[in-house]
C-alpha cells in the first residue's frame, strides 16, 4: 500500500512539472503588421454625406500618435466645429463628430497620415484616409510633386500646400487674409499629393504653417509657389522651394536701457534706418547707432545730457515714426574688451577684440604683437562699421605663438574711457593640422557663382566667388570633419545669395547642392568634379 502511494505520488508530480513547463511563455514573432479597417459609418465614399458622427472601426486596438501634427483635413473644417477621439488611450474605433451643417457639393478628406497605429507594437497604417462628399459625386483629381528649401540642404518636414480657386473673389492678398479651398502636407517626408480636387484654375502655394491658421504670415514663416497658375487635371509633378521673405521695416518702442543707451526693437531690413534726436539741447548731443549682436535691436547711445524727455524720429525712407522716452535712474555701461580666442587660431581666422560699447578710435601705437622668438610682428587694426569688433590683420605662420598686448589709451570707446593694459596669447597649429579641397565645376549656366563651403549645421565656414572657370575654387586649412559644399548663381552679383518675394512673384536666386558629403582629413588634399547639370 505504501509503495503504490508512493508511486501515485511520483507519477503526480511528473504532471504537475510538464505543465509547468508548458505553461513557461518562450516568446513569439513580433507583431509587425499595421490595422486595417473593417468598417467604416458611413461606408468610405459616401456622396450625400448629411451625418453628424462618423465611426471608423479597425480589426485590433488602435490609437492617433501625433494626429494633430499629422492630420491634415482638406478643405479646412474650422476646428470648433468638429472633434476626433480617441484623443488619449486605446480604441477599435475613430469615431469623427461634425458640430454643423458643411457646405453643398464638396468632398472632404480626413487624411490621418500615420497616426493610426496600433496600441501594442506601435505598427502605423500609412496615409490612411476618410473620403465623403456633401453632393452626389466624388471629386477625384489629384496633384503632387516635392517640396524643398530654396537655401538649406536640409529641408522641413510638415510644409503644407494650399490651393486657391481663381474665381471673383481671387486676389494677390488671398495667402495672407483667405482659408484655402484645398490643403495638402508633406508631412513628415518631402513629398505632397492633394486629392479628390474639382477641376479648375488654382494658385498653388506651399507654406510652413508654424500657427496652423491656414494663413500666410510673413513674420515667422517660409512660402513657395508655382509661377503660374495651374489647371486641374494636370500630369506634371510641381515641385515647389520654400524661402524666407526679407521683411520691410518696423519699429517697436524704445525703452531706456542704461543711462546712455535707447534700445529701438524691429523686425526686416533696418540698413537704411536713421534715428534723430529732435530736442534742442543748449549742449552738443553726441550720438552714434548701433546694432544689437544678439537680438533685434538699434541701440542709440548718447553723451552725457540732462532731461526730462527725449523725442526721436525714425525714418526708412518709406515712412516717419515718432516716440517719446522719459528720464529714469539708469546704470552706465562700463566698457568690456573679450578676445575672438584665448588659445588656439585658424589660420584662416583673423584675430579680433569684442567691446561691449560703440568704440571711436584705435591707436596702433600702444599696441604691440610679438611671436614666440620675441620679434615684432607689423600689423594693422581696424574698427568695423557697427563700431564693436577690432580687427588685426597680420602675416599667421604656422606652428607660431603670438602674445598681444594693449596699453591704456590704445582703445577708446564712444565715452572716450580706456582700458588697463591687456594681454592676449594664442598659436597656431601645423599645416598639416589641416586639410584643402580644390573643386572644379561643370555646366555652370550662368556666372558669378557663390561656393560656400558648410559644416554639418549648415553653417558657412569658408566661401569662394568665381567669375569665370578660371578662377581656382579652392577651400585650405580646413579643419579635419564632414563638409558640403553649396552653390549660389549670384544673379544681381552682389555677392550674396537674395531671397524671393510672393506678392511680387520674385523667385530667390538658384542654389544647389553637391549630394556627396566631402569627409576632410588631416595632410590630405580633397578633389571633386561638381557638375551642375546633374
Amino acid at each position: 500500500m505504501k509503495k503504490t502511494n508512493f508511486l501515485l505520488t511520483c507519477l503526480i508530480s511528473i504532471l504537475i512539472t510538464n505543465c509547468a513547463k508548458r505553461g513557461v511563455p518562450e516568446g513569439g514573432l513580433i507583431d509587425e503588421t499595421p490595422p486595417f479597417l473593417v468598417k467604416a459609418e458611413p461606408k468610405q465614399n459616401s456622396v450625400n454625406f448629411k451625418e453628424k458622427r462618423i465611426r471608423l472601426y479597425f480589426n485590433e486596438y488602435i490609437k492617433l500618435k501625433d494626429f494633430r501634427k499629422q492630420l491634415v483635413v482638406s478643405p479646412p473644417i474650422e476646428k470648433a466645429l468638429y472633434s476626433i477621439n480617441p484623443q488619449s488611450g486605446a480604441s477599435k474605433y475613430i469615431q469623427i463628430d461634425i458640430n454643423d451643417l458643411l457646405p453643398e457639393n464638396t468632398t472632404y478628406v480626413f487624411n490621418f497620415g500615420q497616426s493610426v497605429v496600433d496600441n501594442n507594437e506601435e505598427n502605423s497604417l500609412p496615409f490612411f484616409k476618410y473620403v465623403f462628399s456633401t453632393g452626389e459625386y466624388i471629386d477625384s483629381l489629384k496633384i503632387s510633386g516635392n517640396i524643398k528649401s530654396a537655401f538649406n540642404r536640409a529641408p522641413d518636414s510638415f510644409i503644407s500646400t494650399f490651393l486657391y480657386p481663381v474665381d471673383e473673389n481671387f486676389n494677390d492678398s488671398v495667402v495672407f487674409n483667405s482659408i484655402p479651398s484645398y490643403v495638402g502636407s508633406t508631412l513628415d517626408s518631402t513629398n505632397y499629393e492633394m486629392t479628390n480636387l474639382k477641376k479648375g484654375k488654382y494658385l498653388l502655394v506651399a507654406i510652413k504653417d508654424v500657427n496652423n491658421n491656414y494663413k500666410f504670415d510673413p513674420n515667422f514663416e517660409q512660402i513657395g509657389f508655382v509661377s503660374n497658375l495651374i489647371d486641374v487635371p494636370m500630369n506634371d509633378s510641381l515641385n515647389i522651394e520654400v524661402f524666407k521673405e526679407d521683411l520691410p521695416f518696423k519699429s517697436f518702442n524704445p525703452f531706456l536701457e542704461s543711462a546712455n543707451r535707447v534700445g529701438f526693437g524691429f523686425s526686416g531690413m533696418y540698413s537704411k534706418v536713421k534715428i534723430k534726436l529732435l530736442n534742442d539741447f543748449d549742449k552738443k548731443v553726441k550720438s552714434v547707432l548701433t546694432k544689437n549682436k544678439e537680438k533685434d535691436t538699434l541701440n542709440y547711445w548718447f553723451n552725457d545730457i540732462k532731461y526730462d524727455s527725449l523725442k526721436f524720429v525714425i525714418n526708412n525712407n518709406e515712412q516717419k515714426k515718432y516716440y517719446t522716452i522719459k528720464f529714469k535712474e539708469a546704470e552706465k555701461d562700463s566698457l568690456i574688451i573679450t578676445p575672438s580666442t584665448k588659445s588656439n587660431l585658424g589660420l584662416n581666422e583673423t584675430f579680433k577684440l569684442f567691446s561691449n560699447i560703440p568704440l571711436d578710435s584705435i591707436n596702433t601705437k600702444y599696441i604691440k604683437l610679438i611671436n614666440k622668438d620675441s620679434i615684432p610682428v607689423p600689423f594693422k587694426a581696424s574698427i568695423d562699421k557697427n563700431n564693436f569688433d577690432i580687427t588685426f590683420d597680420f602675416e599667421l605662420l604656422p606652428n607660431d605663438k603670438y602674445k598681444l598686448s594693449i596699453f591704456p589709451n590704445a582703445i577708446k570707446d564712444f565715452f572716450k574711457s580706456s582700458t588697463d593694459t591687456l594681454n592676449y596669447n594664442f598659436s597656431t597649429k601645423s599645416r598639416s593640422d589641416y586639410g584643402t579641397i580644390k573643386a572644379r565645376f561643370e555646366n555652370v549656366a550662368n556666372f558669378p557663382i557663390i561656393v560656400q563651403l558648410t559644416n554639418e549645421k549648415e553653417e558657412i565656414v569658408q566661401e569662394n566667388i568665381l567669375a569665370s572657370y578660371n578662377d581656382a575654387c579652392v577651400f585650405e586649412n580646413i579643419i579635419p570633419s564632414k563638409y558640403f559644399i553649396r552653390i549660389i548663381e549670384d544673379a544681381n552679383k552682389n555677392k550674396k545669395w537674395d531671397t524671393g518675394n510672393f506678392l511680387k512673384r520674385i523667385k530667390p536666386e538658384k542654389t544647389f547642392h553637391y549630394e556627396d558629403e566631402l569627409i576632410v582629413r588631416a595632410n590630405w588634399v580633397l578633389e571633386e568634379k561638381i557638375n551642375l547639370s546633374n
